[in-house]
């Protein structure tokens, strides 16, 4: 009889229940933002002002449209992955306009980079000047030097928070299968950087 390797089993439950969870935040949220009223939707979010939850919910729905089709490295739809990363910062901020702000900018952080969106869609969408300029900071253009995309962001506080989140729903090894080396290298990769740009934000080293 041969004994599958524990290591191997182990990540394949927390796998199996990563993609459960990512699946199960997607559901949770269409449902909120198509089905319950603006109030209700608010409250459940932890959405402080009106205006930026209708925001949100004009981001969801462009994300979803823009990212049809698309998979994220768990093999699920992509809008699990703006979906997560709202979810962290929900998580992990207290009420205000700046979680409000950076919830919506975490719906729409690769739309100018992976999608076909522009800039000026988003401004057609009636986003605000300050997520907008976010979006775009977090857009990392092509071919350029990771180092240099990151200095960027410094000019953006909201974009700072929100490339936390993004960065620690991609260092999460357990949404990959069969994570190979160059998986764990990556992960720790964008750890090393997320804790930078954290101790930049905790040292409020950045404009608001």
């Amino acid at each position: 009889m041969v004994l599958e390797n524990p290591k191997k089993f182990t990540h394949e439950m927390q796998y199996q229940k990563e993609t459960g969870r990512r699946l199960e935040a997607y559901h949770w949220m269409k449902d909120v933002v198509c089905n319950k009223s603006t109030g209700m939707g608010m409250k459940k979010m932890g959405f402080t002002e009106k205006r930026l939850y209708k925001q949100f919910r004009v981001a969801f729905y462009l994300a979803c449209a823009a990212h049809k089709g698309q998979c994220d490295k768990a093999g699920l739809d992509y809008i699990c992955h703006p979906v997560v990363v709202a979810m962290n910062i929900q998580a992990h901020m207290e009420p205000s306009k700046k979680k409000d702000r950076a919830m919506v900018t975490a719906m729409l952080h690769d739309t100018l980079e992976d999608t076909l969106i522009t800039e000026n869609a988003l401004k057609c969408f009636g986003f605000s000047k300050r997520i907008i300029r976010a979006v775009v900071l977090l857009s990392r253009k092509e071919g350029e030097d990771y180092e240099v995309y990151l200095g960027r962001l410094a000019d953006s506080r909201l974009a700072i928070i929100v490339k936390c989140a993004d960065m620690a729903d991609n260092e999460n090894l357990n949404r990959i299968q069969h994570p190979s080396q160059r998986d764990v290298n990556r992960s720790e990769f964008y750890r090393n950087r997320r804790l930078r740009l954290e101790r930049q934000l905790q040292e409020e080293q950045v404009s608001p």
